[in-house]
């Protein structure tokens, strides 16, 4: 077998535009004896563009999650307003670089607003002397998002993710691909490469996932490949009919619903649809994908039971079955198929055998409100 390329490597032309390539051997930072903290930190703190964008640093070593002493190498953040997590290795990404960086992401996630101004407040005053107050720091990260406000990162609850190294392991980069085709996480990988080049040290910064050049053709083809796959638009009627074609001792769920309306993806919208007091029979005979009643279930007549106790009493007088968690038999689900048994026709968009995943979890805040 050949042995594999470096990512990165430098030539040199000691003749000129006349001479033969030479390739120039890379250093390693163990070997120089730089450190993670104290020098490959402090180069990205110093400039951030080595990782390969502007970034505004926010803080770096913060200690500051709740039940953890875990320490974040760099938190920055983007022209975007998007946090951004720094995790760095020395020499190699070792095994868990990934777990770290989306751990501390994880970590990140909850940060709001204040919380932010208040960490690069804190670390302005300890990098460069300066005290600025908490309006002063707001109106420098909001300056650098280019007047945005930065209570987008309430909408932007996903930080991005920047690896640093010198080489990458590949169930790390194995890892990082995956996250990004299948859950469309943010990752990036960045190789930084130290040379000795007479008596200076030369720092090589390769962005290798994703690839520069591909990173728009994949935000492309990941919108692309989510429209394909997603219709949200319920034909009401025909989930009505699906509702009322319910019979006695049997349960449904909303993504049933919603794949009989022809949008297997809008288990959501159909209980949002149900909150809004539809008109719908037999409406508390939907329950979430697991068989429970909706905590919050409020009747709006009062000939419905008025609380989820109720709803439970009601379907196990009509022959169904809960078991001690208080979730529905799951034999005795309603299914699409089971509605086109009985010449039900749905809508084109409606899938035989539809497993109904999308309704994991329940679709409105305390669940549909009952009004038939």
């Amino acid at each position: 077998m050949p042995a594999q390329r470096a990512s990165f490597e430098l030539f040199a032309l000691s003749g000129g535009l006349q001479g033969a390539p030479a390739p120039l051997p890379s250093a390693s930072f163990s070997a120089l004896g730089a450190l993670e903290l104290q020098d490959i930190e402090r180069w990205i703190r110093a400039e951030p563009t080595v990782v390969g964008e502007e970034l505004k640093v926010l803080t770096s070593q913060f200690s500051g999650f709740e039940g953890s002493s875990d320490r974040l190498d760099v938190l920055g953040l983007d022209r975007a307003g998007r946090l951004v997590v720094i995790e760095i290795k020395r020499d190699s990404s070792g095994s868990y670089q990934d777990l770290q960086a989306l751990r501390y992401a994880a970590f990140a996630s909850t940060f709001q607003a204040e919380q932010v101004v208040a960490a690069y407040a804190a670390y302005v005053t300890k990098t460069e002397g300066r005290h600025p107050t908490d309006d002063e720091a707001r109106a420098e990260l909001e300056a650098f998002i280019e007047g945005d406000s930065l209570d987008t990162l309430d909408e932007h609850y996903q930080p991005r993710m920047i690896l640093v190294a010198t080489g990458f392991q590949l169930g790390v980069t194995a890892t990082v691909l995956w996250l990004r085709k299948e859950f469309k996480m943010d990752i990036t990988c960045v190789q930084l490469v130290p040379f000795e080049i007479g008596d200076e040290l030369v720092l090589g910064s390769s962005v290798l996932i994703p690839l520069p050049e591909s990173a728009d053709y994949e935000v492309k083809v990941a919108e692309k490949h989510a429209a394909s796959k997603r219709k949200t638009k319920v034909d009401l009627e025909q989930a009505t009919e699906f509702i009322a074609s319910i019979p006695r001792g049997r349960w449904s769920a909303y993504g049933d619903v919603a794949a009989a309306g022809g949008a297997p993806k809008a288990a959501m919208g159909v209980g949002a649809w149900l909150a809004k007091g539809s008109g719908v029979p037999n409406v508390y005979r939907i329950l979430n994908s697991a068989g429970e009643v909706s905590e919050g279930w409020k009747a709006v007549q009062a000939d419905l039971p008025p609380d989820p106790e109720g709803v439970r009493a009601l379907l196990q007088s009509e022959g169904v079955l809960f078991d001690e968690s208080g979730r529905a038999d799951k034999e005795q689900r309603w299914r699409l198929d089971d509605y086109m048994s009985l010449g039900g026709t749905p809508v084109e968009g409606a899938s035989l055998s539809e497993d109904s995943t999308a309704d994991r979890g329940r679709p409105a805040e305390g669940g549909p409100s009952a009004t038939s």
